[in-house]
C-alpha cells in the first residue's frame, strides 16, 4: 500500500474545497507537503523491490496513522464492498499492515504476503487483535512461492503502485488463482482530472526516487497486459482509484 498516495488524499480531504483548486495543489506540491511518486514507464527501474522494501520498512509503525483519515473516509468503504465478496482459500498479496483482515467473511481460508517485515509483524498483531487465522508469509509479488491454481480469490490492494514490474506481478497473481477463481483489485492510477494529471506529471521523478510509489499507473491497461479478463471496472476520486473485478483469461 502506498503512504504517499494516503498524504496527498488526506490533505485533499482537510483541506477547503472552497479554496481555488489549482492554487492548493499547486503550493502543496511546491512546498513538498505531499510524498507523491508516479509512474513514467522509463523511471520503472529506478527503485528495486529491496530498496522499496527498506523504505517500508522504516515507517510500518506508523503506518496507519498516516493514512487513516482517508481510509475512514474513502478507502475503507472500497474495501468492504470488494472484499466481501472474496471466498474460499484466499490470497491477499502486499498485506502490508493487515487493513484488509476486517472486511473478510469468517468462512475464508487466508494467506497474506508482503516483502517487507515490519509490515507482516504489524498485520500479525492485528490479526490476532481482531482473531483472525491467517497465514502470513514473506514473498516477493513478482514471485509468488505458491503453486499454480492454489487460491480461489486473490486480492491486491494499493500495491500495484510500488512493484518494480506490475505486469509480473499481475500474471502471478493470475498464475495461483484457480480455473474458476477471481481476482480483486483495489487501486489507485492516473487520475481522470486533467489539473491532477498535469501535477502529477511535474513531481514523478522525484517522488519516485523517494517512495518508488508510481501513482500515474494505468491500472486498466497493466491488467490487460497481463492477460486478465476483466468483468468490472468502477473508478472513484477523481478516477484515482479502481475497483477490479477479474479472472484469469485463458483459464476459464
Amino acid at each position: 500500500m502506498c503512504a504517499s498516495l494516503f498524504a496527498f488524499l488526506r490533505k485533499c480531504v482537510v483541506r477547503s474545497w472552497r479554496c481555488e483548486a489549482r492554487e492548493v495543489f499547486k503550493n502543496l506540491f511546491l512546498e513538498g507537503k505531499i510524498y507523491l511518486s508516479l509512474s513514467d514507464y522509463g523511471l520503472m527501474n529506478s527503485l528495486t523491490q529491496k530498496e522499496i522494501g527498506q523504505k517500508y520498512q522504516s515507517f510500518a509503525s506508523n503506518y496507519d496513522t498516516w493514512e487513516g483519515l482517508i481510509e475512514w473516509v474513502i478507502v475503507g468503504r472500497l474495501r468492504r464492498g470488494l472484499l466481501r465478496e472474496a471466498k474460499g482459500k484466499v490470497l491477499d498479496v502486499g498485506i502490508g499492515t493487515g487493513k484488509n483482515l476486517r472486511h473478510y467473511s469468517d468462512e475464508c481460508d487466508l494467506t497474506g504476503i508482503d516483502y517487507t517485515p515490519a509490515m507482516l509483524e504489524v498485520a500479525r498483531k492485528r490479526a490476532k487483535n481482531l482473531g483472525r487465522r491467517i497465514v502470513l508469509k514473506r514473498g516477493d509479488a513478482q514471485k509468488l512461492p505458491f503453486k499454480a491454481g492454489s487460491f480461489d480469490t486473490v486480492v491486491d490492494t494499493l500495491c500495484l503502485c510500488t512493484y518494480p514490474n506490475p505486469v509480473k506481478a499481475l500474471q502471478e497473481m493470475k498464475r495461483v488463482c484457480k480455473r474458476d477463481g477471481q481476482i480483486l483489485l483495489l487501486e489507485h492510477g492516473e487520475s481522470s482530472n486533467d489539473l491532477l494529471r498535469r501535477l502529477q506529471q511535474r513531481v514523478k521523478k522525484k517522488q519516485l526516487e523517494r517512495l518508488g510509489c508510481h501513482v500515474d499507473r494505468d491500472i486498466v491497461g497493466l491488467v490487460q497486459k497481463a492477460g486478465l479478463k476483466i468483468l468490472s471496472v468502477e473508478r472513484r476520486f477523481f478516477g484515482i482509484f479502481c475497483v477490479i473485478r477479474a479472472y484469469a483469461k485463458n483459464d476459464v
